[in-house]
């Protein structure tokens, strides 16, 4: 992510018309050829760090699923007509960005370490008031899509569907917001990791266990309203990268600062809402009466919030490098995976992996590749047109 090359990904669909007259051009010189060779060395970097930070997103889905899987077996609430069935939710939000020490770390580490940053980047008045608002928005949308989703996840029976919902609601504020251009592949890809997560039956041990009424369509409305604003925040995390950051800067440190500063400042809203809302008291019950112990009880808090780091990382990483949908495509593509690991770890012996959810990973890897091949598209359209630039 020391790359400053442009995504191929948001350079505009117009390349696709054949460059007139190009056999008749003459051949490129060894200078032009020597004049590529960087670019080609940037290119290859930028899909490495592709493929890093799609790593990122799948591992990090996968142990924030189990670990929060486990979470709710060792607490208990995946008893049904359990009443601490339905608290904690500003505890999960709380955790779910309290790592960001973590990344501020790896961010200190990376200017220290990284030749990149022996200049010192100044800020005027005026980007630096932007760049605090993006912050301060960014981390609003982060505490208020953690609750928003706690409370679905809890309170909703169907919070698993409606979720799919945030693909189509990304693709929407992408298109306005973004200006993102799509082909045929990424339509492709979207309709394919859609139907990934869609089809993959939820097993996990905090769907409730009855529709009751009030709590069924409070939920729903905390699902939907919780995947506008993830939506919008990875829409907002573009047009930061675009507009707001300088292109100097480090993509490395662009995305761990983004990262670091969105979630500390979600981190002191929920700390602030597990005060006012009374859920603190409910932490020393957990704590007391986890059944494998304290001590793993403090070990799968801290595990499970910086797994949701990791892959928070990952997919900002993928909103700088590529775009806002990829980032959630990449997400979508990896939760059949996800769940395939919850349902071995916790419901071996009575849920088998049925086909469908084999299925729900063929169609999630194809729905990746689908977006893949048509960045390699555009990467290699640009390569072209390039090239016939500098004969």
């Amino acid at each position: 992510m020391g790359l400053h090359t442009e995504s191929p990904d948001r350079i505009t669909q117009e390349g696709e018309e054949a460059n007139v007259g190009v056999e008749n051009q003459p051949r490129a010189t060894s200078n032009s050829t020597a004049l590529d060779r960087p670019q080609a060395i940037k290119t290859r970097n930028w899909w490495i760090w592709i493929f890093v930070c799609s790593g990122l997103v799948v591992t990090g889905q996968v142990f924030s699923k189990l670990l929060l899987n486990f979470y709710f077996v060792q607490t208990g609430r995946d008893v049904c007509d359990d009443p601490k069935q339905f608290k904690g939710t500003w505890l999960q939000s709380m955790v779910q960005n309290a790592a960001f020490p973590f990344t501020a770390f790896f961010a200190f580490l990376w200017r220290s370490l990284s030749s990149n940053h022996r200049e010192t980047i100044s800020y005027s008045s005026s980007s630096f008031v932007k760049l605090f608002l993006l912050y301060i928005s960014l981390g609003v949308l982060f505490a208020a899509y953690s609750q928003l989703y706690a409370i679905g996840r809890t309170h909703c029976i169907f919070f698993f569907w409606i979720f799919t919902t945030q693909l189509i609601f990304t693709s929407i504020f992408t298109a306005i917001i973004n200006k993102h251009k799509f082909n045929r592949w990424i339509v492709l890809a979207i309709i394919l990791s859609g139907v990934a997560t869609g089809i993959t039956s939820s097993d996990d041990a905090y769907m409730p266990c009855e529709a009751e009424g009030y709590k069924m369509s409070y939920g729903a409305w905390c699902g939907f309203s919780g995947t506008v604003a993830f939506s919008l925040s990875l829409c907002i995390m573009q047009l930061g990268f675009e507009k707001v950051i300088p292109k100097t800067e480090s993509k490395v440190t662009a995305v761990m600062s983004m990262q670091t500063y969105a979630s500390m400042i979600a981190t002191l809203i929920c700390l602030v809402g597990l005060f006012v809302s009374g859920e603190f008291r409910d932490i020393k019950e957990d704590f007391e009466t986890f059944k494998e112990g304290k001590p793993l009880y403090v070990l799968t808090l801290t595990g499970l919030s910086l797994a949701w780091q990791v892959m928070s990382i990952g997919l900002v990483g993928l909103v700088c490098l590529v775009s806002t949908l990829f980032s959630n495509v990449v997400s979508f593509s990896a939760s059949p995976l996800a769940n395939i690991f919850v349902v071995v770890a916790f419901r071996f012996m009575d849920d088998d992996v049925e086909w469908f959810k084999g299925g729900a990973l063929l169609a999630g890897i194809l729905g990746f590749a689908s977006y893949v091949y048509s960045l390699y598209k555009s990467a290699k359209r640009r390569a072209s047109q390039s090239e016939t630039l500098s004969v």
